[in-house]
């Protein structure tokens, strides 16, 4: 690990989507998840737990003509922007000092986009953030949040 170096920046990261690797990107976030439930019986000690249901989801915001490329993917096989195939998003941490993370989310499905429009003086027109849900554990630099019972393709 680097001391009083160079740690992971925004200069750092690369991020490929289906339309390859995204250069107009300004954000890119995701978080996953699990409840656990204490389970009682008898007495005010939980017995043990129960498992709800693992969901992961993300947003990323693209600069107009990014989410023109991704747009122009997501419709190829022909339908709506909601009608597309699920597709995976990688996320690579690297620079010199450091060694290199990668975060793979498999089966992102987008579920909304806003941030159309802009206003006098902007330098950003139109940036537009897409938020997804991932239908598969996250991959944390190769670590499964869960392990998959499903059998995507």
């Amino acid at each position: 690990m680097s001391a009083n170096g160079i740690l992971y920046d925004w200069e750092s990261i690369t991020v490929t989507g289906p339309q390859g690797e995204i250069a107009g990107i300004s954000e890119i976030k995701y978080e996953d998840g699990q409840a656990a439930t204490a389970r009682y019986g008898r007495g005010s000690i939980p017995r043990g737990y129960g498992r709800g249901n693992y969901e992961a989801s993300g947003s990323m915001t693209l600069d107009r003509d990014e989410w023109e490329k991704l747009k122009k993917e997501l419709v190829a096989t022909g339908g709506g922007i909601y009608d597309h195939e699920p597709f995976t998003v990688v996320a690579s941490y690297a620079n010199d000092n450091m060694p290199t993370v990668t975060d793979t989310l498999k089966n992102c499905k987008i579920t909304k986009f806003s941030g159309a429009g802009g206003s006098q003086g902007d330098d950003n027109t139109s940036p537009m953030t897409c938020e997804f849900i991932i239908l598969s554990p996250i991959l944390w630099n190769g670590v499964p949040a869960k392990r998959d019972h499903k059998n995507w393709n």
